[in-house]
């Protein structure tokens, strides 16, 4: 069991006027930041459960911490939308919704969540490791979301692994998130690292090219960018190099080598991937231009069972937990990703993943996103199919790929639309991807 009963760091037990976070271009402190929390506290509602719907990160992080105050634990649903409110409902019919901002359609009670007006600071709040802080839900990429619940410890021990292997700890850069705090890669880096170290959280989550490149040159501190392959695309597209920039991580899906290195020539700054999931939180990184192998962070181990089932056993958790994804583990502990086990592909005796078969496609210049799919004939016979977003014609992808890839595994049908659906941090959502391959013929 994982134990501290303070989970703050001892530096900032006393930093009434350390800074927390920046928020309508103002620096926050961390006394600031107690002091809203117990504000906070005093007026939730008695729920053991509270949906966390706050865009605001700043507000997200109050409402967290002060329905820890309380005893309740945060729901962080992969979405706002009304269907998924409502199956998480089913499961946690006392919960209510906490925003900012009214929801449109409310499913359940809602509470308009503000900061404090009171220029008062105060300490931090003593949390136990072991008590619940929240439980995240998967993304439902691959299926209906899963609920996965999490100790505060758990978020204390990884912030302090991720941003040693990442030489963050204590840099005093603002952390600037284009991905939600609902969703883990957003959490972690744009909340819990702030929380435990000294980074600062920006409070907002631009989006667009233009208005991230405002807020990073704009900003009191030197930043660090936390997005998605899908963002860094958009933004070697159009904007020129940042002079504020301090480095750059990505997560949530594959990066390729040459999105990387176009990302650090044109921002001017070190790319760093980190891997992980909702289940496990971040436990390894890289940095895509010149290395090819995930580094676990110190005290993260892989160990593969007798099946073939790779198994991560970490500081930051109190159970060794199953990997979905099929890993290749190096001598030196470093290791490859080939993909999820379910997405394992074998026609003609040859074997690959989807996820392959997605990178290759993703590193085509002239592809600006693409999925493989696989087609079932009848006596179990497969072929490969993509659907893809480009100005390529068929035959010059197939000669692109050939390459790299086994003839069995070139796609012998490939459909052209305008957009891959994906939701907001750019995983492709498994509901809509079926229902477009059914709309083909599929």
């Amino acid at each position: 069991m994982l134990q501290n009963p303070s989970g703050i760091p001892a530096r900032h037990t006393d930093g009434d006027g350390a800074p927390f976070a920046w928020r309508g271009g103002k620096l926050l402190s961390r006394g600031k930041l107690w002091s809203d929390v117990r504000a906070l506290a005093r007026q939730l509602p008695d729920h053991a459960h509270v949906i966390n719907l706050c865009a605001d990160r700043y507000l997200f992080c109050l409402t967290l911490l002060a329905a820890m105050a309380r005893g309740q634990v945060c729901l962080l649903p992969p979405a706002g939308l009304e269907g998924i409110l409502r199956e998480i409902l089913r499961d946690y019919p006392d919960a209510y919704l906490a925003s900012e901002q009214a929801p449109s359609n409310p499913c359940c009670d809602w509470f308009a969540v503000a900061a404090s007006s009171s220029p008062g600071t105060a300490g931090p709040l003593a949390f136990d490791d072991a008590q619940t802080a929240l439980i995240a839900f998967t993304s439902g990429s691959t299926g209906r979301p899963k609920a996965c619940t999490h100790r505060f410890g758990t978020f204390r021990v990884s912030a302090r692994m991720a941003l040693s292997s990442l030489g963050l700890g204590q840099t005093g850069q603002l952390m600037v998130s284009t991905t939600p705090p609902q969703h883990m890669y957003g959490l972690e880096t744009s909340v819990f690292w702030p929380l435990f170290s000294d980074l600062v959280m920006h409070a907002g989550r631009p989006f667009f090219p233009e208005d991230i490149r405002r807020v990073i040159e704009s900003a009191p501190l030197p930043a660090v960018l936390a997005s998605t392959p899908t963002h860094l695309r958009s933004l070697t597209g159009q904007i020129s190099r940042w002079g504020n920039l301090a480095g750059i991580l990505s997560s949530t899906a594959h990066l390729s080598v040459g999105l990387a290195r176009e990302t650090e020539a044109t921002l001017g700054a070190r790319l760093q991937e980190i891997y992980g999931s909702t289940e496990t939180l971040s436990f390894a990184s890289r940095a895509t231009v010149g290395e090819t192998h995930w580094r676990p962070y110190p005290g993260a181990v892989l160990a593969q069972d007798g099946q073939g089932q790779t198994l991560l056993m970490s500081p930051h958790l109190d159970d060794v937990l199953p990997l979905q994804d099929s890993v290749q583990i190096e001598t030196d502990g470093c290791f490859s990703v080939l993909g999820r086990a379910s997405d394992m592909v074998k026609i003609g005796g040859k074997r690959t993943s989807l996820a392959e078969l997605n990178r290759r496609l993703a590193e085509i210049e002239g592809v600006t996103d693409g999925m493989f799919f696989v087609r079932e004939y009848g006596g179990g016979e497969c072929r490969m199919g993509a659907v893809v977003v480009s100005g390529l014609d068929r035959q010059s992808i197939r000669q692109r790929l050939k390459p790299y890839l086994d003839e069995v595994f070139l796609p012998r049908t490939i459909h052209f639309v305008g957009a891959i659906p994906r939701n907001s941090i750019g995983k492709v959502v498994k509901e809509e991807w079926e229902a477009l391959l059914r709309g083909m013929g599929y």
